[in-house]
């Protein structure tokens, strides 16, 4: 059980701590480990380690210099050069939220971690080539019965006029249509090895884990590239020229384009991404895209470890939030039991002041009635007062005797045994700010 533990703690520091380095000792990396694998090992694209690198003036490699160490040349290795910027010292690898969040959701992310790299090196055990890389399938006409419906949805579809095609969770060009399929069969084929899976919805992709679920999309990068113009298309300019300039000459200008082409063109380019698509992903990687070298094809199953990370993440968020309402709750509900005993309070004491004065009050009248003359042949009208200060004596006496006072405090409820009110931690701290709990 100790060692468990101490595993678990050493896992949470080993996941906080790789992503923290120096320059000097991200230098050494990334001329020790291939950028592909260095970024793959940091959950990044090659791109993103290459920017960070820059960022902080570390050189990388250049292109051939892994190819040339191979082949048994001699290279060189860029020496890293002092910066004075105390802020480039210290490098953050990935996302810097990642650096804010919570011990909870990092204890959570370990674990999860723990899980993938032991699944990881499960695969690769069972593979016959000792890789953990499935085979790609092509489904032909039988794709995974988990995203069949969106394999029609996109074989049906009509392609828009820069030859998009789109389902929900998926947006590729129509050319690209038989990639998409592969990617989409062999993700659910590998979702379902995982004991994950993958769904086709009205919303999009659906992608579940026994930690939760969430929404992923797959999708085709594009980008506008400025027209140029066919031959036809010129020859029609010309003669939006010539008429432009023979109306001019009659005195009827006009201005704006009359080009008859598009000035710019959406192109795809055949790059893939595969992303979680739930917003927040806590700083985490979330993309998956094509790179020089690495196909979306090829990682399908670090997309897998990637989103139930994220997913592992947004339940422990989830967890911590519902945690915060609860205490919250319960703080407003001490504090509205703390105003109920106050304002009680003041009931009581005004309560015993009015049966004090009241008493004070029989005390006086009784008094009063003792001590002016009772004699047999009083006027009427004193001896009517006499009367009315009796009954009114009685009248009080009635008022404040135990069985009516106990009744009024029964129907008032202010000594109530056990107590509605009670706080059995006391009163709350006071409000000071509107976001307090």
């Amino acid at each position: 059980m100790v060692d468990s533990k101490i595993q678990h703690l050493s896992a949470i520091e080993d996941f906080r701590m790789k992503r923290v380095y120096t320059r000097e000792e991200l230098h050494d990396l990334v001329w020790a480990t291939p950028m592909q694998k260095l970024a793959a090992d940091f959950g990044l694209s090659d791109k993103g380690l290459a920017k960070t690198c820059a960022k902080h003036l570390v050189p990388v490699p250049p292109r051939g210099y892994w190819a040339r160490i191979e082949a048994g040349q001699s290279v060189k290795k860029t020496p890293l050069r002092t910066v004075e910027n105390t802020d480039l010292h210290t490098v953050h690898i990935g996302a810097t939220k990642e650096r804010l969040l919570s011990p909870s959701i990092l204890a959570a992310l370990a674990v999860s971690k723990s899980e993938a790299i032991a699944a990881k090196a499960e695969r690769r055990k069972t593979a016959p080539d000792g890789t953990d890389v499935a085979t790609l399938e092509d489904p032909g006409d039988n794709p995974h019965k988990s995203i069949a419906a969106v394999v029609r949805q996109l074989r049906r579809a009509k392609a828009d006029a820069d030859g998009r095609v789109a389902a929900p969770g998926v947006v590729v060009h129509e050319r690209s249509l038989g990639r998409a399929i592969i990617i989409l069969h062999n993700l659910a084929k590998t979702c379902e090895a995982r004991k994950t899976e993958l769904s086709s919805t009205e919303k999009g992709l659906a992608f579940k884990s026994d930690a939760g679920s969430g929404r992923i999309v797959l999708s085709e990068e594009k980008r506008r590239e400025k027209h140029i113009p066919t031959a036809e298309e010129k020859a029609d300019y010309d003669k939006a020229v010539a008429k432009r300039e023979r109306e001019r000459a009659r005195g009827n200008w006009s201005f704006g384009r009359i080009e008859p082409w598009p000035e710019y063109d959406i192109v795809y380019t055949g790059k893939f991404t595969l992303a979680y698509d739930n917003g927040s992903s806590d700083g985490l990687r979330k993309s998956w895209s094509d790179g020089r070298t690495q196909s979306v094809e090829k990682m399908l199953d670090l997309f897998i470890d990637g989103v139930k990370l994220i997913i592992s993440a947004e339940v422990e968020r989830g967890r911590i939030y519902a945690e915060k309402q609860r205490r919250r709750q319960q703080m407003q509900q001490r504090r509205h039991l703390a105003e109920q005993r106050a304002d009680r309070e003041k009931k009581r004491l005004a309560q015993l002041e009015w049966i004090a004065s009241i008493r004070r009050e029989v005390d006086d009248l009784r008094s009063t009635i003792g001590a002016v003359p009772q004699e047999a042949n009083l006027p009427p009208d004193y001896r009517r007062m006499i009367e009315w200060a009796e009954s009114r004596l009685s009248d009080l006496e009635a008022q404040t005797t135990v069985e009516r006072i106990q009744a009024t405090l029964v129907e008032l409820e202010m000594f109530a045994e056990p107590d509605p009110l009670f706080d059995p931690e006391g009163d709350p701290p006071p409000r000071v700010n509107y976001w307090d709990d």
